[in-house]
């Protein structure tokens, strides 16, 4: 149904003019009822839509009471014909008469039709959903309502908690060469495998992308596995003991990498104990080292 020439203001866009004779509260055009039928096809469409119905009368029509009544009829015929092609009365939020207290266009349109003769069907949607809010406070790329240990640097794997029960074997910057770092580190193992025989290991290797390309790392973390499980063999670890050997290169760092020394705690290995393994933020077995 097209909106009259001559408006004190264009419509909103979601708001649908019907237009009624003079005096009359009825609906005959049939471009009127194609227009209310295309309301009803997008209700029909889409369920979370309603529907608002406002009758208007121009104050020519009569007294204050004769408007009120007249833009209340026309409000409720548009209600009728809508419910009547299968609209459930609680899509309709809102009936209401203004009488001739809103002379929102002014005398006739091109067609000789006063336009204040109508009714106004706006139609109602749906808030749209709260944009979701990205907290992380520790930085490890696990938003904080996921994250179980959000004051803490974590991992997918154990919903952003530490693995508690890997030991960093360090390792120099760039390099998979053992030091004695390395050495005093995996001489712990040792002496804690050897009092405890029924422990078993798995040897992870890291890198971080600050060590170079992605190539790189991905052999540097291989390397650094390989170079401590050969260490370990070298001292007498029985090869049953190693159950699993893996290459994760950049994928699990140890932190957000912010500074050098960050940097260089992701340059490692990760010895994992069987049993002392799981996803919490309790402090790390400790490991005697020798002195």
């Amino acid at each position: 149904m097209p909106v009259a020439s001559l408006q004190a203001e264009p419509p909103d866009k979601d708001t649908i003019v019907i237009r009624f004779e003079y005096k009359q509260s009825a609906l005959f055009h049939k471009f009127t009822m194609e227009t209310l039928d295309s309301v009803v096809r997008i209700l029909l469409r889409d369920t979370t839509i309603t529907l608002a119905i406002d009758g208007y009368a121009y104050k020519d029509e009569g007294s204050d009471t004769v408007c009120y009544y007249l833009s209340l009829n026309r409000a409720l015929f548009i209600q009728t014909y809508i419910l009547g092609r299968g609209v459930a009365l609680t899509r309709i939020n809102q009936i209401k008469a203004w009488g001739k207290t809103r002379q929102k266009y002014v005398n006739k349109d091109k067609n000789g039709l006063f336009v204040n003769c109508r009714a106004e069907l706006r139609l109602v949607y749906p808030p749209p959903p709260k944009k979701k809010v990205f907290v992380d406070k520790d930085e490890d790329g696990i938003a904080d309502d996921e994250d179980k240990c959000p004051d803490v640097f974590g991992l997918s794997d154990f919903e952003g908690c530490p693995d508690s029960g890997a030991i960093a074997v360090p390792f120099a910057l760039a390099d998979w060469a053992l030091t004695s770092a390395t050495y005093k580190v995996l001489d712990s193992i040792i002496i804690l495998l050897g009092e405890n025989p029924a422990l078993t290991i798995a040897i992870d290797g890291h890198a971080h992308l600050a060590e170079g390309s992605y190539a790189l790392c991905t052999r540097l973390s291989q390397e650094r596995a390989i170079i401590v499980k050969n260490y370990l063999l070298s001292r007498m670890v029985n090869p049953s003991r190693i159950l699993e050997i893996n290459s994760y290169g950049i994928s699990r760092p140890a932190n957000i990498a912010k500074n050098p020394q960050q940097v260089l705690k992701n340059a490692r290995a990760e010895i994992r104990l069987n049993g002392f393994r799981k996803a919490t933020a309790e402090p790390k077995p400790e490991i005697p080292f020798i002195k």
